[in-house]
Parts: C-alpha cells; structure tokens; sequence
C-alpha cells in the first residue's frame, strides 16, 4: 500500500474520546501535523485533563505522522498529564506510520505501546 492510498483510506485527522475498562482513550485517526490538527489535539487532552480523569491512553495506531508537530503535541501532553498526577500513555505502530514519533526518540522517554491492549494490560 502506497502512502497516497494510506491517507486516502484514512482523510484528515479525526479525534474522539471513548472509554475502555477505567482508561479513556483517545484515538487520532488520519493525517496528523501542525496546525488545526496539533492545536485540536491539545485542546482535546487539555478538555479530558479537565474532567479529572486519572489514566489516558493517546491512540496513534491509525494516524500517518507526518511532520515533527507529533513530537512536541505528545511530549507537551505527557508532560501536563504527568504534572496532574494523570498516568498517561501512547501507542504508536512501528514503522512509517509512526514515523516522526520514533525518529524524535519518544518511545525512550514517553510509555509507548504497540498495542492497545498491552498499554491497558501494564
């Protein structure tokens, strides 16, 4: 699969909120970069902070990172997260998809999970 057919299949970026066992993920699909969808992501963790929850799990399974934009997004959300006292966590597929998220070293720094079920079952 081309990265055209990739972003075509998955369009712009989506962002929704849902909750699984006592975690609320929240999962971005499609075409992340900066702009409208860093700034919605910000302001969507930053609403889910708000509502006092204690575990958050950012879904990036689905979404084509495709500029350096993930890098500060998800460190600047790891971090608010952390000084709330709220454990967050990140699952980011290998590979291309996850492309920006790893070349910035995230994974060493940020919980990262390739599986969304192995970052609920830690």
């Amino acid at each position: 699969m081309t990265g055209l057919t990739w972003l075509r299949r998955r369009g712009p970026c989506h962002i929704e909120t849902r909750s699984m066992a006592d975690w609320q993920v929240l999962h971005v699909r499609g075409r992340f970069f900066a702009g409208e969808p860093e700034k919605r992501f910000l302001e969507t963790v930053d609403s889910l902070l708000g509502t006092g929850v204690r575990r958050v799990i950012v879904d990036l399974s689905e979404s084509l990172l495709s500029d350096e934009s993930v890098a500060s997004a998800a460190t600047a959300a790891y971090h608010k997260a952390r000084g709330q006292g709220v454990d967050m966590r990140f699952v980011v597929q290998p590979g291309r998809a996850g492309g920006f998220y790893h070349m910035a070293g995230l994974e060493m720094t940020i919980p990262t999970y390739s599986r969304l079920h192995g970052a609920i079952e830690m």
